[in-house]
């Protein structure tokens, strides 16, 4: 078993004086944070290890909140590049959560440059509350976060919107209702995990994602779509819902629009 140690506040970005046990080691910045959805659709898992490992190539290490679906393939795909990771607890170091993942923490706790952080120390318990603390830390590790699936509402839409909140650079995989509102409030849409490499890229040399051009034809729609946010536009909110179909096809064609809850667009930024 590796020591554990304590992380002052101030190692997370954080102020205060508070600090929280570390078991194994602390991966240096920068760090990509990657989370989504415990119940995962499998085309976007898949996703995972491509995101992960242009990270890598990149010098990011990862970190990851230690839950079932989307957090568990970060870690996994992490411990199969031999990549540096942080994963962040919702529980204290007695009640690993969750239980089945036991061998998984333990690998990674185990892995050079790697380690668990938890959130609640001994003997804690177990609160909704935790999940909370946990999200907030992913965000303070984080020099980027993306975020693969989230439903609105949820724990990674509410990690996804902390981090735009504190000017994180976030991305979002534009294909689940509440990346779609994640893109509208300010996230990068990105397509799959492949394009995770292009988004970190230009971060690095400083460059805002490029300006999406609406033709002068759509130039109504556009507004419409920023009236909209973050709710998105329905062809019911339109008077004309024959021509508003034409032109949300015409612009999602472009890539200027994402559908994502099944007849909601939002603008992609």
């Amino acid at each position: 078993m590796r020591p554990s140690t304590t992380v002052p506040a101030a190692a997370l970005g954080l102020s205060g004086d508070r600090t929280w046990l570390l078991l194994g080691e602390l991966p240096p910045a920068p760090r990509l944070a990657v989370v989504g959805s415990r119940a995962a659709s499998r085309g976007l898992l898949a996703g995972v290890p491509a995101a992960v490992a242009a990270a890598g190539a990149r010098g990011h290490a990862l970190v990851s909140g230690g839950a079932r679906g989307v957090d568990g393939a970060v870690h996994r795909a992490a411990l199969a590049e031999g990549l540096p990771q942080l994963a962040i607890l919702p529980c204290g170091p007695d009640a690993l959560y969750p239980p089945e993942h036991a061998s998984l923490f333990a690998a990674i706790a185990a892995a050079p440059g790697s380690g668990l952080l938890f959130a609640q120390p001994p003997g804690g318990g177990c609160s909704r509350g935790m999940f909370t603390s946990r999200n907030a830390l992913v965000v303070a590790a984080a020099s980027a976060l993306l975020v693969v699936e989230a439903q609105l509402r949820s724990g990674s839409w509410g990690t996804g919107r902390q981090a735009l909140r504190k000017q994180v650079p976030t991305a979002a995989i534009a294909a689940s209702s509440g990346c779609a509102e994640l893109i509208a409030a300010g996230a990068r849409a990105l397509t799959t995990g492949s394009d995770v490499g292009a988004w970190l890229d230009d971060l690095a040399a400083g460059r805002c994602a490029p300006t999406l051009a609406w033709p002068t034809e759509l130039a109504w729609l556009a507004a419409e779509l920023a009236r909209a946010a973050p709710r998105g536009l329905g062809l019911d909110d339109l008077d004309d819902p024959a021509t508003a179909c034409a032109a949300l096809l015409a612009a999602e064609l472009a890539g200027l629009v994402v559908e994502s809850p099944p007849g909601r667009y939002h603008a992609r930024r």
